[in-house]
């Protein structure tokens, strides 16, 4: 694929990870290939689905030059299923990035928009762009918006390294974020595929975080790969609960092992301060100082909620990140 096509589009390459998802997925598709202003290929990498989703697939691939599909040999599971689809030499030569999950639907102008704001905010840089999810029911109806409450803490680093609010479904990234993204595989993406790549933006990069804005009717309906995820504004006494329960649980350090393998590829490229930072948050497991430090961080962040902000900086202190 050349790097732009002969109509001056920029070219995108949405990936798509499937997995039985033969009741919403022909929805996602057709929202996906009527993008406006860009020109798209859609690659599809089933995980082992038993349902009708591979012979849905087969006949986009069959009928459209633009999608592609494969089914893997073993089952990945969702992150290893994205990232390997960003590793792939098939990926190559695309301006623009973007992750899809099987059963939203895209508003028609959904990575032009993106594509624009990146193109009127960076010049040469890597970039990675994300926005707000409009929460809906499977026939579409209602709507709630999820993330835009997280808008005072986008570029908090601190923030970014304990928990990830950014739905890689809204992303779209450039070529430049994608070779970077390709320097360094980590041992495991225990953050998501989502949460590596706006950590690997956020240390080399710029990050555009547009969560005043929603392109993506994302169905709520108990059978999504990825659903909603518990970041609600307003707490119930039972999500406090639930929430100081995690807090105690024993930890297998996934944080900051994550913050291991950030600074493992990326230290060359973070400005000093920010790799002595996600160094002293990697070094949590083995040090009290560091413990208290990113402790009084995530107490000060601007979380949605104060509870929230206490919660992870407790958390913090006993060792539990």
């Amino acid at each position: 694929m050349s790097d732009t096509c002969k109509d001056g589009k920029p070219s995108v390459l949405v990936m798509m990870a499937s997995y039985n998802g033969e009741k919403f997925i022909t929805e996602q598709i057709d929202s996906i290939l009527s993008q406006k202003g860009v020109d798209v290929t859609l690659r599809i990498c089933d995980d082992g689905s038993n349902d009708s989703t591979p012979s849905i697939c087969e006949s986009y691939a069959s009928k459209y030059d633009n999608v592609l599909f494969e089914v893997n040999k073993v089952n990945k599971g969702l992150a290893k299923n994205f990232m390997d689809m960003v590793y792939d030499d098939n990926a190559l030569g695309f301006n623009y990035y973007a992750f899809s999950d099987q059963d939203d639907v895209w508003l028609p102008e959904k990575l032009i928009h993106a594509i624009r704001q990146i193109e009127a905010q960076v010049h040469n840089e890597p970039a990675l762009y994300y926005s707000d999810i409009e929460n809906v029911g499977r026939n579409l109806n209602g709507g709630t918006r999820e993330f835009a409450s997280w808008n005072p803490c986008s570029h908090e680093l601190v923030a970014a390294l304990t928990v990830n609010w950014v739905s890689g479904c809204t992303m779209v990234f450039n070529s430049g974020l994608r070779s970077l993204i390709l320097s360094y595989r980590p041992g495991s993406y225990e953050r998501n595929h989502d949460g590596w790549v706006h950590l690997v933006a956020m240390v080399s990069g710029v990050v555009i975080a547009d969560l005043d804005s929603s392109f993506i009717k994302r169905r709520i309906s108990g059978e999504n790969q990825v659903g909603q995820r518990d970041l609600e504004v307003t707490e119930s006494f039972k999500s406090v609960m639930k929430r100081w329960r995690h807090i105690i649980k024993k930890s297998v350090h996934c944080q900051t092992r994550v913050a291991g393998y950030l600074l493992d590829g990326y230290e060359n490229v973070m400005r000093r301060d920010e790799a002595d930072f996600v160094r002293m948050y990697a070094k949590m497991p083995t040090s009290l100082f560091s413990r208290i430090e990113i402790g009084k961080e995530l107490l000060h962040c601007p979380f949605p909620t104060r509870s929230m902000a206490r919660g992870f900086a407790i958390k913090a202190l006993l060792n539990r990140l």
